[in-house]
């Protein structure tokens, strides 16, 4: 991925964030296919709702793991990026109708996972995920105030 270097995917691991989502779920796909090691956040182990589908994957078996993280907590940050060579955030609240704490949370959960990969000297890459939800120029605004303020 940098500059011609070749990866080996065998030994690549990859942080989806909100790997249960429509989005992440593809992205867990593809890269289990390309035959990466995946681990993906979820809110909950529990919800076998949207943890089944990913362990369903082919190669999910050998090459997916499961890790509970909160948009809304630091602590489960540090140990999701643990060992992670490139991290995908796909993760987001998505509601039907967004309100500030649907916001606060989008923003504040990535200010958290960035935050996270900074801390971890085995992430290369970070690439972040968003939808159409986002169009929002309160939120953007609020984005790049937090941003420039914190980094």
């Amino acid at each position: 991925m940098d500059g011609g270097d070749q990866i080996d995917p065998s030994k690549t691991r990859v942080l989806v964030t909100g790997s249960s989502g429509y989005l992440a779920t593809h992205c867990v796909q593809q890269l289990l296919n390309a035959g990466y090691i995946v681990r993906g956040t979820v809110r909950s182990l529990k919800n076998e709702k949207k943890v089944k589908p990913l362990r369903s994957l082919p190669h999910a078996y050998e090459r997916l793991e499961l890790v509970e993280a909160d948009l809304d907590n630091d602590d489960s940050w540090i140990s999701a990026v643990k060992d992670c060579d490139y991290v995908l955030h796909t993760a987001s609240p998505f509601p039907i109708v967004a309100d500030e704490k649907c916001i606060e949370t989008a923003v504040n959960g990535t200010l958290r996972v960035l935050k996270a990969c900074a801390k971890e000297f085995s992430v290369k890459k970070v690439v972040l995920t968003s939808s159409c939800a986002a169009i929002n120029g309160k939120l953007f605004i609020t984005f790049i105030y937090l941003f420039d303020t914190i980094f």
